[in-house]
């Protein structure tokens, strides 16, 4: 899955209306679903060679894993989505699928544990959206990283987090989102506690 979303990444580079968006939703029971979404905008604006080339490479995914990678499109919006589901944080780490996420030395990105009854967990790590794919295609088309919709991460608790360091949040509805410029190393932090 890392190696698809590269790659999709990397050819979908091409044009500025292109944005990322990865959100996770962990529930009550500790389980997590995290969803890795390519926008390209309207389906009226969409580029065509964007489209083009994310089609051809849908297919390809389709022969390998067919339900790694779904089309989508409505009124507002059109793209790719790839989505991840995790039994239980405690035990395997949702973020470890992210290439671009890169952890403290010897931690994970999402480290639970399940402590009292309840699940205490802490997410520290630093977010680089960056390859030498990338440099290449941006180098290729005369573009630079700042050229590159920001990424956006979203998480959604089932609870108020007891501490964070997200751009925006919402503590009513336990939202919380960091947007972060390709080609700069962006820390990310937050913890919660479910019960």
């Amino acid at each position: 899955m890392k190696k698809i979303l590269l790659v999709l990444m990397s050819t979908l580079v091409l044009t500025g209306c292109v944005s990322q968006t990865t959100t996770v939703t962990i529930d009550d029971k500790s389980s997590a679903v995290m969803e890795k979404k390519f926008s390209f905008g309207s389906a009226m604006v969409a580029d065509s060679l964007s489209k083009s080339v994310g089609d051809k490479f849908l297919e390809k995914v389709r022969t390998q894993n067919p339900e790694s990678l779904l089309k989508y499109e409505n009124e507002k919006d059109t793209g790719y989505v790839a989505v991840i589901k995790t039994e239980n944080i405690t035990k395997q780490d949702v973020f470890a699928q992210e290439q671009f996420f890169k952890p403290e030395s010897g931690k994970k990105n999402l480290d639970c544990k399940e402590t009292k009854g309840k699940t205490v967990c802490s997410a520290n790590f630093s977010v680089n959206i960056s390859s030498p794919e990338i440099d290449k295609t941006l180098k290729d088309n005369g573009l630079t990283y700042q050229d590159l919709s920001p990424y956006v991460l979203v998480m959604k608790l089932p609870v108020k987090a007891d501490s964070h360091n997200a751009k925006f949040f919402d503590n009513n509805n336990f939202v919380y989102t960091w947007e972060i410029p390709a080609g700069v190393t962006t820390p990310v932090n937050i913890k919660f506690s479910i019960k």
